[in-house]
C-alpha cells in the first residue's frame, strides 16, 4: 500500500507530480514550508567534556542543506530563535534538523545528532511546538534517492538441449543519488541470495552524475532438484530452493575518489539499498519492473540508538493543488466583498480570522488577495474601525495578536521591503563589519571588555539607528502612511481625550511590529545573507529595546530612568529619553500619518533585491578545466546584476539589466552539476552554479521578473551549455545558432511583489473547509438567535458578530462556494488515484529491510 496522507478527509498521494493533469485539467502542485527552530536540550549527554559546546542547527532537505542556524556558543542548552520560510522547489522524503559542534580547528564539524520526519508525517507536527529527539548520526543511514530495477525469470536452453532457470536482474538508472564531497561517482552491486548461498555482481561506475543511466543486466542460475525421479530433460525442472526465502539486493556505491579523499575517507562511500523478498514480490508474470526509494542500511546489531539531547520546533508545512482561476471566481468575490460589507464582522474575512487559530497564516493569504485587487487600505482601515471601537484601555490598543494586527503586520512587509532596505541597511552592515562590543549588563561582560566604552558603542549605533529612522519619513510608502492616517483619525476619534493614543495607533505598527523586527533579525527580512554571530546578535537585541522604549515614550515629563526593568540600560536611557529625541519621534510619527504626505517613492537610486555567494564559471577566458569555477559575491538591484570576489570588494563584473535576454535552468549533463542556472547576454551566457535549490529558485524568479521587462527578451533558447566545439542540446557547431527551446512562459511582471492568486485563493478555501463544520454550526446558531449581544462560542472561538441578518447572507453563499470547490478537489484526487501507478517515477516504492530473512 502506498505512503499517504489523510487531509480534509481526501487521500493526497505523496508522489504527485509537480503539475498533475487529469481529466485536461491542469493542476499545479506546490508546496511551502515555514520552519521555527527554537532551542536545543541536553546536548551535553552525547559525550566528551562537560564543558558547553558551540552549536548550531541545520535544516536539510533529504541530504541537501537548505538552512543554517547562527552558532551559539558555550553551552548544552542552546537557544537559537530563527525562522525560517521557503517555497519547496523539488520532490523530497524527509525534512532533517542536525545539529553541530562547531569545532574551529577542524576541517569538518561534528554532527551531535539528528531528527528527521518523513514527508507524510509533516502534518502531524503542523502549527504547533513539539521537542524532537536528537539521535546519532551513521554513515548508512544518510541516504536519499531512489533506483529503477527489473527482475524476470527465464527459462533457457544450454548447448546440449536441456533447459535451465535463470533470474534476470536488470539496473536501468537511479535518480537524486547522494552527493558526498559535491562529487557523486556511482555504482550498483546487485546481490541475488539464498539462505545456502550468495551471489554479487557489479555495474560499471557511471561518473559525475547524481542520476546515472546504467541499464545493466544481470543473469543469476536457480539451483534444480537433484532427485531420479526428475527427468534431467524437463522443461519445467523442480527448484530446490524455496523462492519465498530468495533475496534480491540492490546496493548504491560512491566511488573512491579524489574529494574522498580530501575528507579522510579511503573507501568507497555507501549510499542506499533496496532488499526485496522474492516471495513477496509480484513476478507472477515472469516480470516485475519499479523504481524502489533507497534504505538505510541494516547494523548488524539491532541496539536503540541513544538519545544525545532534544529540539524544539515549530513546523508549518502547506501542500497547495492549484486550480485554474476559473474555478475559484465566486469564492473570490465573496471575500473582496468584505470591503463593502457593514458590518465589517459580516464579511467572510472577518470570519475567517475568528475562525482560524493561525492568524498569520490567514493575513498572509487575505493581505496578497485584497493588495492584487488594489483594495487592501480598504480592508486594513475597516478591520482597525472595528477593533479600535471594541477597545476601552488605550494602553492595549494593538498590542494583541489578532487579524487586525497580523493584516497590518503582513502587509508592511510586503510594501515595506524597500523602504527598509532605504532606511536601516547601511547601519546594520556598519554593525556587522565592525563588530564593536556592545555588552552592558555587568553580568554578561567578557573577559576583557570594559562597561564604559562599550556603553560608548551601543550609544553611538543607537544614535545612528535612530537618526536613519526619524530622516526617513519622506521615503515611508505612500499606501503604508495612508493606513497610518487612518489608523490616527480613528483612535483620535474612539480616545479624543488622550493624545497618546494617537501616537500609539502607528507606534505599534511602525516600531513594534517593523523596525524592531527588522533589527533583531535582519536576515529573516532580507536586510543580511548571512547570520548574526553571538556578539552581533546581542548588539541588536540592545539597540532594539532602546529604540522601542523611545517609540513607547511621548511625554518627557513622564520619563524616568530609576525602577526600570533592567537597570544596566539606565546609562544609555539617561541620553537617550529626552525631550529631543522623543519630539523627533513623535515629528516622525507625523510625517508618515498625515493627510497631507504625498511624496511617491521612486526607484531612481538602484535598489537591492537579493545578494548572496555562488560558483560561476568563466566566460571563455580559459579553456574549461576545474579552475574556471570560482566562487563569487553576487548583488542584483533593480539596475545591474554584479559580482565580486567577496562582500564588500570591488565589483569584478557589472552587467545591466537591460542586457540579460533571459534566464534559464541548465541542465546538469552540461558540466555534472547539480542547481546551475545560465544568465544569457547579447555576446554570452553566464554559467552560475547557487549553494542549493531553494537558493537556486529564489534566484531565477527574481531574474525572470526583471527579464520580463526587457524588449529584447528571446524566444527560445538552449538548455545546455556551449562545449567542444557544439551545443550539448542540439548538437548545432555554431555558437550564435539560434536556441533549440522556448523560453519559460508567462510569470508576473512585478519584480517588486510576486503574488500567485490561485494559490492564496486555494489557500484560503483550505483554511474555510478545515473548519467547515464550525461555520455550519455558526449558521445554525445565528439561525436560533434573536440579538447578538453575547459572543457565540463554538470549538473554544468566541465569535463576536453585530449583525445577525447580514451574517446568516455571508455564511450561506461561503459555505455553498466551499463545499463546491471541495467537491472539485474529491473529484482530482479520485482521478489521480486512478492514474498513479505504485512503482513509477512519480510514485517509487518503499521497500523497508528486513532483519529476519532467513529463518
Amino acid at each position: 500500500m502506498i505512503g499517504t496522507t489523510e487531509v480534509r478527509g481526501q487521500i493526497i498521494w505523496p508522489r504527485a507530480t509537480r503539475m498533475a493533469d487529469t481529466a485536461g485539467v491542469q493542476v499545479r502542485v506546490l508546496e511551502s514550508l515555514r520552519i521555527k527552530i527554537g532551542e536545543a536540550k541536553n546536548l551535553g549527554n552525547c559525550g566528551g567534556s562537560g564543558s558547553g559546546k558551540d552549536t548550531f542547527c541545520c535544516v536539510k532537505l533529504d541530504q541537501e542543506e537548505i538552512y543554517r542556524t547562527a552558532i551559539q556558543e558555550k553551552t548544552n542548552n542552546p537557544f537559537y530563535s530563527e525562522e525560517c520560510a521557503f517555497d519547496i522547489p523539488r520532490k523530497f522524503r524527509t525534512v532533517g534538523f542536525y545539529v553541530y559542534d562547531k569545532d574551529r580547528l577542524k576541517r569538518s564539524d561534528a554532527i551531535i545528532g539528528k531528527a528527521s520526519l518523513r514527508r507524510d508525517e509533516l502534518h502531524q507536527y503542523h502549527g504547533h511546538d513539539h521537542w524532537l529527539q536528537l539521535t546519532p548520526v551513521d554513515a548508512d543511514s544518510e541516504v536519499q534517492g531512489k533506483v529503477h530495477i527489473e527482475i524476470r525469470f527465464k527459462e533457457l536452453l544450454s548447448d546440449s538441449g536441456t533447459s535451465f532457470n535463470k533470474i534476470a536482474i536488470r539496473v536501468i538508472a537511479g535518480s537524486d543519488l547522494t552527493i558526498v564531497n559535491g562529487q557523486c561517482d556511482p555504482y550498483v552491486l546487485v546481490t541475488f541470495a539464498t539462505p545456502s548461498r550468495s551471489e554479487t555482481k557489479k555495474t560499471k561506475v557511471k561518473k559525475k552524475t547524481a542520476d546515472p543511466n546504467f541499464d545493466e543486466t544481470f543473469f543469476f542460475e536457480l539451483q534444480r532438484q537433484a532427485s531420479s525421479s526428475v527427468d534431467k530433460n524437463s522443461f519445467h525442472p523442480l527448484w530446490s530452493e524455496d523462492i519465498s526465502k530468495m533475496e534480491v539486493r540492490i546496493s548504491v556505491w560512491n566511488a573512491w575518489n579524489a574529494s574522498t579523499l580530501s575528507s579522510g575517507k579511503f573507501t568507497d562511500v555507501f549510499i542506499g539499498e533496496v532488499k526485496l523478498l522474492l516471495g513477496n514480490t509480484d513476478v507472477s508474470n515472469g516480470i516485475h519492473k519499479a523504481w524502489y526509494f533507497l534504505q538505510p542500511r541494516e547494523s548488524p546489531t539491532k541496539s536503540p540508538k541513544a538519545e544525545v539531547g532534544s529540539l524544539r520546533v515549530q513546523i508549518n508545512y502547506n501542500e497547495d493543488h492549484v486550480f485554474p482561476s476559473s474555478y475559484y471566481e465566486k469564492f473570490k468575490q465573496i471575500l473582496l466583498k468584505s470591503t463593502h460589507v457593514k458590518p465589517i464582522t459580516s464579511s467572510a474575512a472577518y470570519l475567517i480570522g475568528e475562525i482560524h487559530r493561525d492568524k498569520q497564516s490567514v493575513a498572509k493569504s487575505l493581505v496578497r488577495l485584497f493588495y492584487h485587487d488594489s483594495s487592501i487600505v480598504q480592508l486594513l482601515l475597516a478591520l482597525s474601525a472595528q477593533e479600535i471601537s471594541k477597545t476601552t484601555n488605550s494602553t492595549t490598543l494593538f498590542r494583541g495578536n489578532t487579524l487586525t494586527t497580523k493584516c497590518i503586520d503582513e502587509y508592511m512587509k510586503l510594501e515595506g521591503h524597500h523602504y527598509l532596505q532605504d532606511s536601516l541597511k547601511k547601519i546594520l552592515d556598519e554593525i556587522y563589519e565592525e563588530h564593536l562590543p556592545c555588552e552592558v549588563d555587568p553580568l554578561k561582560l567578557r573577559d576583557g571588555e570594559n562597561i564604559q566604552n562599550n556603553l560608548s558603542n551601543l550609544q553611538h549605533y543607537v544614535e545612528k539607528t535612530y537618526e536613519a529612522i526619524v530622516d526617513s519619513a519622506m521615503a515611508c510608502p505612500t499606501r503604508i502612511c495612508e493606513v497610518f492616517y487612518g489608523l490616527k483619525n480613528k483612535a483620535r476619534q474612539h480616545f479624543p481625550d488622550d493624545i497618546e493614543a494617537n501616537y500609539a495607533s502607528v507606534s505599534a505598527f511602525i516600531f513594534l511590529r517593523f523596525f524592531v523586527p527588522a533589527i533583531l533579525n535582519p536576515k529573516l527580512f532580507q536586510l543580511r545573507s548571512d547570520n548574526a554571530d553571538e556578539m552581533t546578535s546581542r548588539t541588536l537585541t540592545l539597540i532594539s529595546k532602546a529604540i522601542q522604549t523611545l517609540a513607547n515614550i511621548t511625554q518627557p515629563s513622564k520619563v524616568s530612568c530609576h525602577g526600570m526593568k533592567e537597570e544596566y540600560m539606565s546609562g544609555l536611557y539617561s541620553q537617550l529619553l529626552d525631550k529631543e529625541h522623543i519630539g523627533n519621534i513623535k515629528m516622525y510619527i507625523d510625517i508618515i500619518s498625515s493627510s497631507t504626505r504625498a511624496h511617491v517613492s521612486t526607484q531612481e537610486s538602484p535598489i537591492l533585491l537579493k545578494e548572496g555567494e555562488m560558483i560561476k564559471r568563466a566566460q571563455g577566458r580559459r579553456k574549461f578545466g576545474v579552475k574556471n569555477f570560482k566562487k563569487r559575491w553576487f548583488c542584483l538591484t533593480t539596475r545591474e546584476l554584479v559580482y565580486s570576489k567577496a562582500r564588500g570588494t570591488k565589483p569584478l563584473c557589472n552587467i545591466p539589466i537591460e542586457d540579460i535576454l533571459a534566464v534559464e535552468r541548465l541542465q546538469e549533463e552540461s558540466f555534472k552539476m547539480k542547481h546551475m542556472f545560465q544568465i544569457i547576454q547579447p555576446e554570452r551566457a553566464l554559467y552560475v552554479q547557487s549553494m542549493n535549490s531553494v537558493e537556486e529558485k529564489q534566484w531565477i524568479d527574481l531574474l525572470t521578473k526583471i527579464v520580463k521587462s526587457n524588449r529584447n527578451r528571446l524566444k527560445s533558447y538552449h538548455p545546455a551549455a556551449y562545449l567542444h566545439g557544439h551545443w550539448i542540446c542540439c548538437k548545432e557547431t555554431i555558437e550564435s545558432a539560434p536556441g533549440c527551446t522556448p523560453v519559460t512562459g508567462d510569470v508576473f511582471a512585478d519584480i517588486q511583489i510576486d503574488i500567485d492568486i490561485d494559490r492564496e485563493l486555494e489557500r484560503l478555501h483550505s483554511l474555510f473547509f478545515s473548519h467547515i463544520d464550525t461555520i455550519e454550526r455558526l449558521l445554525d446558531e445565528c439561525e436560533r438567535r434573536e440579538d447578538c449581544e453575547r459572543p457565540i462560542c463554538i470549538n473554544g472561538c468566541n465569535i463576536v458578530l453585530d449583525d445577525l441578518g447580514t451574517v446568516k447572507e455571508t455564511l450561506k453563499t461561503l459555505i455553498e462556494e466551499i463545499i463546491g470547490i471541495e467537491q472539485e478537489h474529491k473529484q482530482y484526487f479520485k482521478r489521480l488515484k486512478k492514474e498513479t501507478k505504485y512503482g513509477s517515477e512519480q510514485s517509487p516504492i518503499e521497500a523497508f529491510s528486513s532483519s529476519e530473512v532467513f529463518r
